[in-house]
């Protein structure tokens, strides 16, 4: 947020700040306002002064160019070449001598123009950034200038920026008054607010417009003042020019006024045209489902039935707290204006801002709590800048609609349990004067403090949030530096920490890079990828179709918990492919969570809210990387994918476990219905993988082969042997037989790796599939799958006509049982 040093000034005495605004910074910064930056704009027109044409001559080498003898203060003339044709000799200019940076880091130096020597610049408004356009450089009155006098000075540019970065929880720091009223806690400095001046007409508001407050739990405080006889137009150059410090537009005066007291007070404010509201009511209600509204900017919402509306009748005029409508918005044909100062709560603001994607500076304030005792007095103010640059004349009355006060509890608390949690000692007067200096009524009976704090601090809720105060106040460099004692010896890791190291280890070593998503999706996406929930009771996966709703999310696009890790490597995938990453072998390790009631498979682990919280294994390979010195054919990602899956159970010395066909309707949404498979450990199935659904590939646009799958972590991890067991490595050469055999599309490759391991015997220790290829070479309807097997013998070195008698043996196992032949 942005701070004027001139604004200030108005409330708090701080004119020790202009020469040493570094100083301030540290004080903002000490007292939890982090400065994130100052910008002096005295230093902007440095070099930059008063000057008096005190001669003036053609240049002898150029027709439109003048050469000028300007007293700038100094010993002696300087000479400027000018460009321009408004000046004359005698006038008054404004000069940016050598060593002057313009608007636009243009640097001033000494220079020759057409020959002659030219030490400036004589400028415009324009250049120097005052304004948009301008018709020559500026020639200023002569009363009471002098030369030399810094420009700064004379149009009172000499303002000081900060930028400051507000907590969540001080949201009554985000206004000029409210960084006064810290600045006069901090400084035990006066602060200086002025009573707002009105002139009353003769209408009353009342017999206008009527107020409705149908909603008093979303908007606990509603005020309204009509305006009469108001003029628009562009604001002064008093306002305009504070609104601008703040990187606001400039609208009009009457839009800038409204902006003004929101910067001044911390009160959003909203000002409508008294014409263009209809039904002469004002109701504060919800809006209506799949009712249309249109923006001030134009843009269309259509409403949920869950956002609070400021209605005219039927028709919604603004989203409250928000944004206004374009229906009633103030005109250059605006003469009577309806003011609106309201309190709305900081859920209704937020979840309405979240649920279209629109921030504001109001949406920005009520969002993170405003002061609902100071909308009367906001009210009265902006009435009274209206008047000052607007004219016009106020009702007689206003609406005030306040039925239920909100009100702070006051909070007891002991010196004792301040020193407990500071850590020193606390002196019962240094307490009581700080907690005075914050705004609160204090009130010590024996050694109870009764604190009711001010009502502009709805942050200040318990006893150890004044503890914070008063530690922050006095100062934490106060707190002594001292290392408490070490009564508790080092814990060891979690086991499920433990777990997903082990395998995150195996895992990068076999060459596959991890992926880390938030724990958040949108609902309606997960739903379409996974699809029916009951199919994944089979993998014992904790997938759902009612996951666990985000109460008050960030945006739709994380509005419940994940029940599965694959929508978020589905969003890896195409991110990464639309980006150029035509290839890629993730995997992730992660949470799901199932409303309470409702996991399918049981969890030690829930939360407070009765969610279940489990742990997935989830796997997503893409494309082939391109190896140019190789021309061989790839082996398929889904085959892949199962090798990386039998290396990872190999290295986590799981023995027991087989590969099981699916049919296709036990396949996964998200899954190929024919090129899928589930994984058995100890007779019990705990995930399935395979090729990525066609329909899935064309919709993300992937034009590569994709395989994915899903495991349940902890019963994967479970099946590690606990105690492994020494076996000593063979000295015999192990050996390697390839076989490709020609397969048809109704036999699966799972079924051939049984027959061969069946008719191999115990001497094969490892198969792998190699190569798989399907073409014109080929009987329709069938393919090539390679084969890599690997013997191992424990006795003694295989001959070849041992290995060619295994070898002949498999081949008329897998054509006896299968009916399938090798390929020639």
């Amino acid at each position: 947020m942005k701070i004027s040093l001139n604004w200030l000034s108005d409330y708090i005495e701080v004119k020790d700040f202009y020469k040493k605004p570094e100083e301030l910074g540290r004080i903002l910064t000490r007292a939890g306002l982090e400065l994130e930056g100052i910008v002096n704009q005295s230093e902007q027109f440095k070099n930059i002064v008063v000057g008096k044409i005190e001669k003036l001559e053609k240049h002898s080498n150029a027709d439109k160019l003048t050469v000028c003898q300007v007293d700038v203060g100094a010993d002696e003339l300087h000479q400027i070449v000018c460009g321009a044709k408004n000046h004359k000799a005698g006038d008054w200019v404004v000069a940016a001598l050598p060593g002057a940076v313009l608007p636009g880091d243009f640097a001033i130096k000494k220079s020759k123009i057409r020959g002659e020597v030219s030490l400036g610049m004589l400028c415009s408004q324009k250049e120097l950034g005052l304004s948009d356009e301008s018709q020559g450089i500026m020639i200023l009155e002569s009363k009471g200038l002098k030369p030399g006098k810094p420009i700064a000075k004379l149009f009172k540019l000499n303002d000081v920026i900060f930028e400051i970065s507000v907590t969540p929880n001080r949201a009554d720091c985000l206004s000029h008054i409210g960084l006064a009223r810290e600045l006069s806690c901090l400084l035990d400095r006066k602060l200086t607010l002025a009573k707002p001046k009105l002139t009353f007409g003769k209408d009353k508001v009342k017999d206008t417009v009527k107020v409705s407050l149908k909603r008093p739990k979303e908007c606990p405080r509603y005020a309204g003042r009509l305006i009469r006889g108001v003029k628009v137009a562009e604001s002064p150059a008093w306002l305009k020019s504070r609104i601008e410090s703040m990187d606001m537009n400039s609208i009009n005066n009457i839009v800038d006024a409204t902006n003004y007291v929101m910067m001044e007070w911390g009160q959003p404010i909203h000002a409508f045209d008294l014409k263009e509201l209809q039904g002469g009511e004002i109701r504060i209600d919800l809006s209506n489902k799949k009712e249309k509204f249109t923006t001030l900017d134009g843009t269309e919402l259509t409403l949920t039935g869950e956002e609070l509306m400021i209605r005219d009748g039927d028709r919604p005029v603004a989203l409250a707290g928000i944004v206004g409508g374009l229906n009633s918005g103030v005109s250059d044909s605006t003469t009577d204006v309806f003011i609106e100062t309201a309190y709305f709560t900081q859920k209704i603001v937020r979840q309405s801002s979240r649920r279209f994607g629109i921030e504001t500076d109001s949406c920005y304030r009520f969002s993170r709590g405003t002061d609902p005792e100071n909308v009367p007095t906001a009210m009265d103010r902006v009435c009274e800048l209206i008047q000052m640059v607007a004219g016009g004349e106020c009702s007689k009355d206003h609406w005030d609609a306040y039925p239920s006060p909100v009100k702070h509890k006051p909070i007891k608390i002991k010196l004792d349990f301040v020193e407990s949690k500071l850590g020193y000692k606390v002196k019962s007067a240094e307490f009581s004067r700080w907690m005075k200096r914050l705004g609160c009524k204090v009130d010590k009976k024996e050694d109870t403090f009764k604190v009711m704090p001010p009502a502009w601090r709805w942050d200040l809720i318990q006893d150890v949030d004044l503890v914070e105060e008063y530690g922050r106040l006095h100062g934490y460099e106060n707190i002594d530096e001292i290392l408490p004692p070490l009564i508790e010896r080092p814990t060891e890791h979690d086991d499920q920490y433990l777990k997903e190291r082990q395998l995150e280890k195996i895992l990068l070593a076999e060459g596959l890079m991890q992926s880390m998503n938030y724990h958040f999706i949108n609902g309606n996406e997960q739903l379409e990828v996974l699809g029916n929930s009951s199919v994944y009771e089979a993998f014992q996966l904790s997938v759902t179709d009612q996951p666990v709703a985000v109460k008050n999310p960030l945006n739709e696009d994380v509005n419940c918990m994940r029940t599965s890790l694959i929508p978020g490597l589905v969003r890896n995938l195409t991110q990464n492919y639309r980006h150029g990453n035509e290839w890629g072998r993730l995997f992730e390790i992660g949470s799901v969570f199932n409303p309470k009631g409702s996991a399918k498979v049981k969890s030690d682990r829930v939360n407070s809210s009765g969610a279940a919280e489990l742990f997935h294994l989830a796997f997503c390979f893409w494309g082939q990387p391109v190896d140019y010195w190789s021309q061989g054919e790839k082996v398929p990602v889904v085959y892949q994918l199962r090798q990386s899956v039998t290396n990872m159970l190999e290295a986590l010395k799981i023995n027991q476990w087989s590969w099981l066909e699916l049919k296709s309707d036990e396949v996964p949404k998200y899954l190929h219905p024919s090129q899928s498979i589930a994984l058995q450990v100890e007779g019990k199935t705990i995930g399935v993988f395979g090729s990525l659904h066609p329909e899935l590939v064309s919709k993300n646009k992937i034009r590569t082969s994709v395989a994915m799958g899903e495991f349940n972590f902890e019963k994967l991890m479970a099946r590690q042997p606990r105690y492994r067991k020494f076996k000593s490595l063979s000295r015999l050469q192990r050996v390697d037989r390839d076989l490709a055999f020609v397969i048809p599309e109704t036999v699966s490759s799972q079924q051939v790796e049984k027959v061969i391991r069946k008719h191999a015997g115990p001497l094969l220790s490892n198969i792998i599939i190699t190569d798989v290829y399907q073409g014109d070479k080929l009987e329709k309807g069938h393919r090539s799958v390679a084969y890599r097997m690997t013997f191992k013998p424990s006795e003694k070195t295989l001959e070849e006509n041992e290995l060619q008698a295994l070898q002949d043996k498999i081949i008329t196992g897998a054509k006896s049982d299968l009916g399938i032949q090798i390929r020639h």
